[in-house]
């Protein structure tokens, strides 16, 4: 079993994808926030949710147009992104010194369009290290606090104003450089970069996990029963919290609450605790547990309209917060997560996102409505309606995991999402129980049995361990891919393996006495 030291690890080689993310939620939460208090110097409190949900939603444009240009349109990948870095400062900045009610508008879709394109990216990176691992939920908790950490410090420490919009800028500045070295570094990692075929490559990362289970059309219906199942749960989860933020936000534009205030630590630390709890047992509870997050965030939504004294709203903000770190994490770790099933896995991490902002942009002018109405009876109709499609989403599927020795095969690990549907489509017989050794007693075991160089020893640490593409692996040892292939020939004619899958599928089941 892996114990804490490949836990490190992990977080070692994915730092540069856990900062590019937090510097996104970051920005992300930091540019809403200015919106809203902009916003509020031109319209009625009432109206303040309703074109911050406008502006919002216009990030989804960014989140998919990124995907599309990466496998469509691989040449244009550091021409765009170097246009939507210059966007993304020129945009921040119209936004804060906007002077029309226009103009604002024009800078928060700028602004958030090109956040869109930029959190893509940093979502897609983040799977990649991370979606085949069982730190997924805990990491990704991680960046996420960070981010509301760094929003708290940057409203509650830094004077009001310039330095807090410097802030913003330069952060926003960060990511997009971090995104663009990510990038080239992979470019830079392999021979003949100019060659389409080279960038085709690159832009095709999914092929060896994606593909296996799209040449199956039980896999493929499965994997498609799960994109419905958790699209629906987001929404209804969406409904939920979307209008929660709308009573929030009406009273932080009419001055009783402050949403940038200490209770969004709140959010920080729910984050974490769901990061802890959703990864346990192979991620076997984390729908159960969001289920009665959902439910203990709606009694907060009936407490605003109860009475919408300053006090409730407080109780109601504070109630928000935890559940929106859970909510955050839950959406964004069950589509990383099924991401390594897809054709198009750059697509898929952010898409949890996209149902967001999308059905949050759809909810909140009625949301609005309720609110103003003070209607408890019409609020628990919509209510009953969203609980339902939250039953039937995530508490109406048989089983949340998989086989517990499909861990290491590397297919099947994150099938918590899937059900118990690809696991049955699963071609490979289950592994039999093995000692439990530590990875580098397993591979010191393992080498020396095998009678491995020392280099065949890193290169296989690699295959097993870190996840990475054929690519990254041959830029991180410092490796031409036509070196790193010979090798891999020479641990598989050692090994008997006959591919990669084969090698690890191998390397999990070997025992010291085989």
């Amino acid at each position: 079993m892996r114990g804490m030291g490949d836990t490190a690890a992990y977080l070692r080689r994915g730092i540069r994808e856990i900062i590019c993310l937090a510097l996104f939620y970051f920005t992300y939460l930091a540019g809403e926030y200015l919106f809203d208090v902009r916003v509020a110097e031109f319209v009625p409190p009432s109206e303040v949710v309703v074109y911050e949900s406008f502006i919002v939603g216009a990030s989804a444009i960014g989140f998919l147009v990124r995907p599309l240009l990466y496998y469509r349109r691989p040449r244009a990948i550091d021409t765009t992104s170097d246009i939507a870095g210059v966007l993304l400062a020129s945009a921040l900045l119209l936004l804060m010194m906007a002077a029309q009610f226009e103009m604002l508008i024009v800078g928060g879709l700028l602004t958030f369009c090109t956040l869109g394109y930029c959190g893509s990216t940093a979502h897609a990176n983040f799977a990649r290290r991370f979606a085949r691992t069982p730190y997924l939920a805990r990491v990704l908790a991680l960046s996420y606090a960070l981010g509301v950490l760094l929003q708290v410090f940057n409203h509650m420490v830094m004077p009001a104003g310039i330095p807090q919009q410097f802030v913003l800028v330069a952060c926003a500045v960060a990511q997009v450089v971090l995104l663009h070295n990510v990038r080239r570094a992979k470019l830079h990692g392999g021979p003949e970069v100019g060659r389409e075929s080279d960038i085709a490559e690159l832009s095709v990362d999914a092929s060896e996990f994606g593909a296996k289970w799209q040449d199956d059309s039980e896999s493929t219906a499965a994997f498609r029963r799960a994109v419905v199942r958790l699209t629906v749960a987001t929404a209804c989860l969406t409904g939920v919290f979307a209008a929660l933020n709308a009573g929030l936000t009406t009273s932080h534009a009419a001055g009783a609450i402050d949403l940038g205030d200490w209770p969004r630590l709140l959010m920080g630390v729910s984050a974490l605790v769901a990061g802890a709890l959703f990864d346990l047992h192979g991620r076997s509870y984390m729908n159960i547990t969001m289920t009665c997050t959902a439910m203990l965030s709606t009694l907060s939504f009936f407490v605003l309209l109860v009475d919408g004294n300053g006090g409730n709203a407080l109780a109601a903000m504070m109630i928000f917060y935890l559940g929106s770190g859970f909510f955050v994490v839950f959406f964004t770790t069950k589509f990383a997560a099924i991401s390594v099933y897809a054709h198009w896995l750059y697509l898929w991490p952010c898409m949890g996102r996209v149902i967001n902002v999308v059905c949050a942009t759809l909810v909140t002018a009625p949301a609005v409505a309720i609110v103003s109405s003070q209607s408890v009876l019409l609020a628990v109709g919509a209510v009953l309606v969203l609980f339902v499609g939250i039953a039937i989403s995530l508490l109406g599927q048989s089983g949340h995991r998989g086989d517990d020795a499909a861990v290491h095969d590397e297919l099947a690990f994150a099938a918590d999402d899937l059900g118990a549907d690809l696991v049955s489509a699963q071609s490979e017989p289950a592994f039999a129980e093995v000692p439990e050794l530590m990875l580098d007693e397993r591979l010191h075991a393992f080498v020396a049995a095998l009678e491995l160089t020392e280099r065949e020893r890193d290169i296989l640490e690699a295959l097993v361990a870190s996840h990475e593409s054929v690519q990254d692996i041959a830029a991180t040892l410092f490796l031409s891919r036509s070196t790193l292939y010979r090798h891999i020939a020479s641990i598989n004619k050692k090994t008997g393996a006959a591919s990669r899958v084969a090698l690890i599928n191998f390397f999990w089941s070997w025992t010291p006495n085989d």
